[in-house]
C-alpha cells in the first residue's frame, strides 16, 4: 500500500490488513503530522516482519538481543530537528499485538503511535536523555491527543 500526495509518500511493506482498510484515516493522520511539525517533506517505508528478524535487527544495530515492537532508522544522522521526515520504520507485529492485548489498547490506536513515535526520531526527537524524553513525549502526547489517541504512557 501506498499513500502519496504533494508532501507525503508512505510505503507499507507486508502490512496487515488493520492497516490496509484505514488507509484514508492514515493519510488524514499523516497529513496532520506534517502540519503539526511544520515538515516540508514525509518519504518513509514501513516494513512489518516477524519476532525473529526483528531480534536479528534488533541485535546487528542495536546490539540487544532481543525483539521488540519497533526500529526506526532515519536517513542520515540526526544532529538537530529537521524539517524531513526520511527513512524506514520496522515493526514486529506479533509484538505490537501481543503489547496491544497486555496493556488493552486498540491495535489500530497502538501501530499508529508507534509509526508517529518513530517519525519524530526521524526529525530529530529522541528519549537518550531525560530532557530529550519529556520534550519528544510532550509534543508525541500532544499530538496523538489532537487524532484521538489517549496518552499511551499512562
Amino acid at each position: 500500500m501506498i499513500i502519496s500526495n504533494k508532501k507525503l509518500k508512505i510505503e507499507f511493506f507486508e502490512e496487515p490488513n488493520y492497516v490496509n482498510e484505514r488507509n484514508k484515516e492514515l493519510e488524514n493522520i499523516f497529513q496532520e503530522f506534517i502540519g503539526f511539525f511544520s515538515l516540508d517533506e514525509v518519504n518513509i517505508e514501513v516494513s512489518f516482519c516477524k519476532p525473529e528478524e526483528m531480534q536479528k535487527i534488533n541485535k546487528q544495530f542495536r546490539h540487544k538481543d532481543k525483539t521488540t515492537n519497533v526500529l526506526s532508522f532515519p536517513d542520515k544522522d540526526l544532529t538537530k530537528i529537521s524539517n524531513n521526515c526520511i527513512g524506514e520504520i520496522l515493526i514486529c507485529n506479533d509484538v505490537l499485538e501481543k503489547e496491544s492485548a497486555e496493556q488493552n489498547k486498540n491495535v489500530f490506536d497502538h501501530f499508529v503511535h508507534l509509526v508517529i513515535h518513530s517519525m519524530l526520531h526521524m526529525v530529530g526527537y529522541g528519549h537518550d536523555e531525560a530532557n530529550d524524553a519529556i520534550l519528544m513525549e510532550n509534543k508525541e502526547v500532544k499530538f496523538l491527543s489532537q487524532i484521538g489517541i489517549s496518552d499511551p504512557y499512562k
